[in-house]
């Protein structure tokens, strides 16, 4: 999708945000305890990157926010701007 919405300058990008302690997620696991799992506010330091990026220059990517393997794509932009 992102290749073919490129031209029109629509980026695309697709995100896993994992396990989140949500009533969305205790519809779909009834009876489970999900008090263990991180409530939404873990990602928001991966919507505040996704945010801040040109969004051609992500377009494409699959994000796990959680997981915070996004920072490295700063660090290797950065380093490839040097």
């Amino acid at each position: 999708m992102a290749a073919e919405l490129r031209d029109a300058g629509v980026g695309v990008v697709s995100v896993d945000p994992d396990d989140l302690r949500t009533a969305m997620h205790q519809r779909a696991f009834p009876g489970e305890d999900i008090s263990d799992r991180p409530l939404p506010e873990v990602t928001v330091p991966f919507w505040a990157w996704l945010l801040g990026q040109d969004r051609m220059a992500v377009s494409g990517g699959r994000y796990q926010a959680q997981a915070r393997q996004w920072e490295a794509v700063t660090a290797a932009a950065t380093e490839a701007a040097q």
